[in-house]
């Protein structure tokens, strides 16, 4: 299989057309085949169009609710994915899918954690993925934590008990650390 690129951004929200028109510009000037976008703020039942010529496949989780979080999984039109299953929250914090590339099957998770308490949330969510996953994982996301202080903060630290960061650490499906 020839390499596919992934992209991941949190987009701070995607209502606006010529935020949607920029955001999918850029996508497309990076090349990635396949973009996992976190913080759309689509609404469930008023998710707008993100059909563009260059990505043509899309799922969506939104909030039932309040126009935030959110998260969208993007397919560029070289990538042949066939969707088997899907999994959403009903408040747009992640999305699970479940589909073949080629003859090769791949789970996506996509992830938006709360600001507070993303240790439990994330573990709950891990939990729910981990009985969802078939085939290749490929996760992504925002999880609102930093996993690595001394490389990913200025000041070295992490507001999080370095215990409950470790536990995290070892519940994601690979250690991001090394």
């Amino acid at each position: 299989m020839a390499s596919i690129k992934i992209v991941t951004y949190n987009v701070h929200g995607l209502n606006s057309p010529s935020k949607r028109s920029q955001v999918l510009g850029l996508l497309k000037k990076h090349k990635a085949d396949i973009c996992l976008l976190q913080e759309t703020h689509f609404q469930k039942n008023k998710i707008p169009s993100l059909k563009h010529m260059y990505y043509t496949q899309w799922f969506h989780s939104g909030a039932d609710t309040k126009a935030s979080k959110g998260v969208s999984v993007g397919f560029s039109r070289h990538i042949n994915f066939t969707l088997l299953d899907i999994c959403t929250d009903h408040e747009g914090r992640f999305i699970f899918i479940k589909g073949r590339i080629g003859p090769a099957v791949f789970t996506f998770g996509n992830i938006y954690a709360p600001n507070t308490e993303q240790i439990p949330w994330t573990r709950a969510v891990l939990k729910k993925l981990s009985s969802f996953t078939e085939g290749t994982l490929i996760l992504g996301g925002d999880f609102n934590v930093t996993l690595n202080p001394i490389i990913d903060s200025s000041t070295g630290r992490s507001s999080i008990h370095v215990k409950s960061l470790a536990r995290l650490i070892r519940t994601l499906p690979c250690n991001p650390c090394n």
